[in-house]
């Protein structure tokens, strides 16, 4: 039962309400009148004053989103217009130009490519990098500057010669240049490109793994004379493939370089095409890189959308522009008509899919399925069996959205070409599939089929001191300089330094971690005999030259026998000639080249796992040429003699 106290206070809250609005009465409502500004003053404090308040937020709130997203989305670059190219433009060009390209390097904070939110290194605040175009016989001038506050940087122009005197702005830190060093330092590489010289290239930072954190993009070359040996075609996309880590890559570095790690390389968190993708994220599975306790945040992303018109003809620009991982590509029920190999034509050769080690390239024209459908699914495929350990974040399938209907979000709904997850032995593309177009094998002026010069190299990681395990060619790991570069010390102090004094006759010197292969004729034939000891493949590249891949051989080694042309294991004919190769585990390569680039090159497997391992060389060509220049930048000099 209620107490008296209750009930009295219950009846007064009753009296006081029925006061002051309608009250029931005999089962009559009865509304007691107010004065008309009562009524307006209540109208105004009851509603418009809320309503008021209501709007200022919401106003305040969309800002705050507008300005979250615009945060969000600011840094992604547009690749679905900066990745087409202007082929009008480009024919219309008939005399040699200067190109200028201005990169500010920087660190943007809370990006998210896929939709896991992580800090990138970053060209002029977007992920990926932009496009750079020029034709073959112009100048390139490439403006950096380093916004970042602790670390160097530096900028590969990857496949390009350098064949112009200039081999010095081949951009690997500590081998052909100094790093350019943080807070506002600068550097402009001037890039004479060679006339006989074009197609699809890209560049990245050579310093550290910093390129695995955003610093990249595509370099395309045009050329008159490029589309006189091709068919003509309507549009020319570039599409850059990259695998992607959720955190940055020193961050990896030392558990990788660390003791009691047998080349056990991270893998992968994800991938992506166009530079995004979806990420299916999980917060209950969800494993967090290098055991961090950091909280993940996770934002919307979707997946790239390439709009074409099904009356067009298109080429297709495509780049592995990856840190560690080979792809599969291809695009379902599509035909891929394969026109160029890491700027090399080739005689036409049609497959469903490629395999491509990273640092490869390929031109392809697109050949349309007989039945026509508006959506199909473009998929690059990582080779899991390449993968030293599992992650569970991965999916190994990228998915990009091939649309000829354009603004749809239709899914595609088309069956995909056989896949079994990749290729036990981790090969790459067979390379006898592949024909220079308009170019024969060199050979030594007698004919024969041997050059003048050959060199074995044995690949291998080789656990020494410390149980540290490095990579190894031959006897020799790689360590960078401290404080000058390979090439600035073979050039000013070419009788005094360390690594090679120029009066030195020996074939290849090893000295202080800098393994030389000295050529000082010019128009030598040299072949390298890879033969790899190693249970896992690495793709190997070569700065300033292209290499015809004589001969890659899955397993076992190399032979003296093969140059007898019967043998038929070797191509003197027509063999492709590019840039990055991948040999497999316990296989073999034979790779032929010219001396005839002045310059210190690097010689090195791409994976950028075992860049940082040391499994690099140099090839130093000529250098009773390049140490008489007087052509060296006041600029290029300086780098290094700010850190003697």
């Amino acid at each position: 039962m209620e107490n008296k106290k209750e009930t009295d206070a219950r009846n007064n809250s009753v009296e006081s309400a029925s006061d002051s609005g309608p009250h029931l009465e005999h089962g009559i409502i009865k509304v007691r009148k107010h004065p008309k500004w009562f009524m307006m003053l209540q109208f105004f404090l009851c509603i418009l004053v809320p309503t008021l308040f209501l709007a200022i937020y919401i106003t305040e709130h969309n800002r705050s989103l507008h300005a979250a997203k615009s945060e969000i989305t600011s840094w992604r670059l547009d690749t679905s217009t900066n990745y087409t190219m202007d082929l009008n433009y480009w024919k219309k060009q008939t005399t040699s130009e200067d190109r200028h390209y201005y990169f500010n390097i920087s660190t943007v904070v809370e990006a998210a490519p896929d939709g896991i939110v992580r800090n990138l290194t970053v060209i002029n605040g977007q992920y990926p990098g932009p496009l750079v175009e020029a034709n073959a016989g112009d100048t390139l001038y490439i403006h950096v500057q380093n916004q970042m506050q602790d670390d160097p940087t530096t900028i590969h122009c990857h496949g390009l010669l350098f064949n112009q005197g200039q081999s010095f702005n081949d951009g690997a830190a500590y081998i052909n240049q100094c790093p350019i060093p943080p807070n506002g330092g600068k550097y402009t590489y001037e890039i004479k490109l060679d006339e006989n010289q074009w197609g699809t290239y890209w560049y990245h930072s050579h310093y550290g793994a910093q390129y695995a954190d955003g610093v990249f993009g595509p370099l395309v070359i045009h050329s008159a004379k490029e589309r006189a040996l091709i068919d003509d075609y309507d549009e020319d996309i570039v599409i850059m493939v990259n695998d992607y880590y959720h955190d940055m890559a020193n961050d990896y570095l030392p558990e990788y370089l660390g003791p009691d790690n047998e080349n056990t390389e991270p893998t992968p968190d994800d991938g992506l095409i166009e530079g995004t993708n979806k990420f299916d994220y999980d917060s209950a599975t969800y494993v967090v890189p290098n055991g961090d306790s950091r909280n993940v945040t996770y934002v919307n992303s979707t997946l790239p959308v390439i709009n074409l018109d099904k009356e067009k003809k298109y080429r297709f620009r495509l780049i592995n522009a990856g840190f560690f991982a080979p792809i599969n590509f291809g695009i379902d029920k599509h035909v891929l008509e394969i026109i160029e190999a890491d700027g090399t034509n080739t005689e036409k050769a049609t497959m469903d899919s490629i395999d491509m080690s990273v640092g490869q390239r390929y031109s392809f024209f697109l050949q349309k399925p007989d039945e026509e459908l508006s959506h199909y699914w473009m998929r690059a495929r990582f080779d899991t069996f390449c993968f030293a350990e599992d992650n569970s974040n991965l999916n190994p399938e990228i998915d990009a959205i091939v649309t000829y209907e354009k603004n749809s979000n239709v899914d595609p709904a088309t069956e995909s070409w056989p896949y079994n997850g990749g290729d036990v032995q981790c090969r790459d593309l067979n390379q006898t599939l592949l024909k220079s177009l308009d170019q024969k094998v060199p050979l030594v002026s007698n004919g024969s089929t041997k050059p003048d010069v050959i060199i074995e190299l044995d690949v291998s990681f080789l656990i020494g001191a410390y149980q540290l395990d490095r990579g190894y060619l031959n006897d020799m790991t790689y360590t960078a300089l401290k404080n000058s570069s390979t090439m600035y010390e073979l050039a000013f102090n070419a009788e005094n330094n360390p690594i090679r004094v120029l009066g030195d006759s020996s074939l290849q010197t090893k000295n202080d971690g800098q393994y030389l292969l000295n050529f000082d004729k010019r128009g030598q034939i040299v072949d390298l005999v890879l033969n790899n000891y190693d249970d896992g493949a690495h793709p190997f590249h070569m700065h300033g030259h292209k290499f015809w891949v004589l001969t890659v051989g899955d397993k076992g080694y190399f032979k003296e026998e093969y140059y007898d042309p019967n043998v038929g294991k070797m191509n003197f004919d027509n063999a492709i000639a590019r840039d990055v190769v991948g040999i497999s585990g316990f296989g073999y390569a034979v790779l032929r080249f010219v001396v005839d680039n002045p310059g210190v090159w690097p010689f090195h497997c791409h994976i950028g796992w075992h860049i940082e391992s040391g499994l690099m060389m140099q090839i130093n060509e000529l250098q009773s040429e390049y140490s008489n220049w007087s052509t060296y930048p006041q600029s290029w000099a300086d780098l290094c003699r700010a850190i003697e």
